[in-house]
């Protein structure tokens, strides 16, 4: 009698265990998956701030800017934001010159960068990745 009550006992311990697997599993998909969406969003603030920080510590400054806006898009059930500015350069300033900032910054934030070139001079650059856009910037000497 003796040895069916400790059986009893180590199948309930052994369902109790797999009980509390289970739940830490579940846990730990919802923490996976939450994550996942605020690291989506927390890219394109943080690229934006660093991409306006490094436009005025190169001379741009607001009234430069010609116009700006941010466009909300959903990406996977997120909502997330892209940002869009064209700036016009001083006579001084060539928007080649920008790139290798541009470049840095996408290979700091893991995502690619695009260069469109326009029959008036002006120059696109695209940060992006598979999934979506991030910012486009229009640096425009005219």
């Amino acid at each position: 009698m003796a040895k069916e009550t400790k059986k009893k006992k180590s199948r309930f311990l052994i369902k109790v265990y797999l009980f509390i697997l289970f739940v830490a599993g579940i846990i730990l998909g919802f923490s996976y998956l939450s994550a996942n969406k605020a690291n989506l969003t927390a890219i394109d603030v943080d690229l934006d701030n660093n991409l306006v920080t490094a436009l005025t510590s190169n001379g741009i400054e607001q009234i430069n800017v010609v116009s700006q806006f941010v466009k909300e898009v959903k990406v996977s059930g997120v909502t997330c934001n892209e940002y869009y500015k064209t700036i016009k350069l001083s006579d001084k300033q060539k928007p080649e010159n920008f790139e290798p900032i541009f470049k840095t910054l996408a290979r700091n934030f893991k995502i690619d960068l695009s260069k469109t070139k326009y029959k008036d001079g002006s120059i696109q650059y695209t940060f992006y990745d598979k999934k979506r856009t991030y910012s486009v910037v229009t640096l425009t000497s005219k």
